[in-house]
């Protein structure tokens, strides 16, 4: 048997790369031969995996994050494009509240960039901090708001775009398809991970669709928030796509492409599929769901929890359930025995 494991990162718990360290180790134990890839969508760690496929720094630099702190970051050089992982400075492990910060911070890195990577954000901003960099006025009482954040956007009472002007040439990889307002909007999904309860998130949407209104009142564009593509990174990629007119491609596609991944699924017999929860976004432009509608052999999740509808995706499942957040390392090393043991029947 051929056997190839596949890891996206478990969020909040274990980057792609110590998950495979885990079950590399579990897998040495039992004598069993596989290889291991991890795998990004564009989203948090994109730089250390793609760099794991011999992909080269391009530049490093230091630049303030979204916690208004310093950080050392990386573009790297993919196949002669220049990518930038954008949760280096919004990511989700941001030490401030998701309302309380926004994605100002990125511009000094996209000014070096030629591919943006977004997901795995802690902004809820859907790019108005960027926005506000580019030059867009927002207003209040007649006065601009230097900084906007999420948790002041009730205060904004008009647009001004006399000053706004983007020099940034730009292709945007979405992790997600998910659009940012709707049924199932990124809020909806997404923002209960970055501390978002749900009467919060409800008032944001609303707070979210007055703001797009004034802003199409400006510069009438006919947007519009329920496009797929346009809920990534807490709705950034509404504001390049829609507003800056940046083209959105898949970031899993981009990734498998560049890396040539897909002509390698046809190797194996068996795919083992670990992602920290697989849900019905996972099938929604994720990495994993990406790799799966090419991959034809038995399918074996390996992950955090599995809440999709769909139960017949896996050949089986292995979870490390609610102890995975308490104990990831631990709980993983037992899923992976579990699996273990199957194939070792097969």
């Amino acid at each position: 048997m051929n056997i190839a494991v596949f890891s996206d990162k478990f969020s909040g718990t274990l980057s792609a790369i110590e998950v495979l360290d885990i079950i590399k180790n579990k897998f040495l134990d039992s004598d069993i031969k596989a290889e291991l890839f991890s795998v990004t969508d564009g989203g948090q760690e994109s730089t250390e995996i793609f760099k794991s496929y011999n992909f080269q720094m391009y530049e490093s630099f230091e630049t303030s994050n979204c916690d208004n702190s310093l950080s050392v970051v990386e573009t790297i050089d993919v196949n002669r494009n220049i990518f930038f992982e954008s949760a280096q400075l919004i990511g989700i492990n941001s030490a401030k509240e998701s309302m309380s910060i926004n994605s100002g911070c990125l511009i000094e890195a996209l000014q070096k960039t030629e591919i943006l990577g977004t997901g795995g954000s802690k902004t809820v901003d859907f790019g108005i901090g960027l926005l506000s960099k580019l030059g867009m006025e927002f207003i209040s009482n007649g006065e601009t708001i230097v900084d906007p954040i999420p948790q002041n956007f009730s205060f904004i009472d008009s647009v001004k775009s006399t000053n706004f002007n983007s020099n940034l040439e730009l292709k945007v990889l979405s992790d997600t398809k998910i659009p940012l307002l709707g049924k199932n909007s990124a809020f909806d999904v997404f923002g209960p991970q970055k501390g978002m309860s749900k009467e919060n998130i409800e008032k944001h949407k609303l707070e979210v669709e007055r703001l797009i209104t004034l802003i199409d009142k400006e510069l009438v564009l006919g947007l519009n928030p329920n496009e797929m593509y346009s809920g990534a990174a807490g709705g950034l990629t509404f504001a390049l796509n829609q507003i800056l007119g940046f083209e959105i491609e898949s970031g899993a596609k981009y990734f498998v492409e560049e890396t040539n991944l897909i002509e390698q699924l046809k190797n194996y017999d068996i795919g083992i599929f670990c992602e920290g929860k697989f849900d019905e976004s996972s099938l929604e432009g994720k990495i994993i769901g990406e790799l799966l509608k090419e991959f034809r052999g038995h399918r074996y999740f390996l992950g955090g929890q599995y809440t999709a509808k769909n139960e017949n995706i896996f050949t089986d499942y292995f979870e490390c359930g609610p102890e995975g957040m308490n104990n990831p390392k631990g709980s993983l090393e037992i899923a992976t025995n579990a699996l273990i043991k199957v194939l070792q029947k097969d």
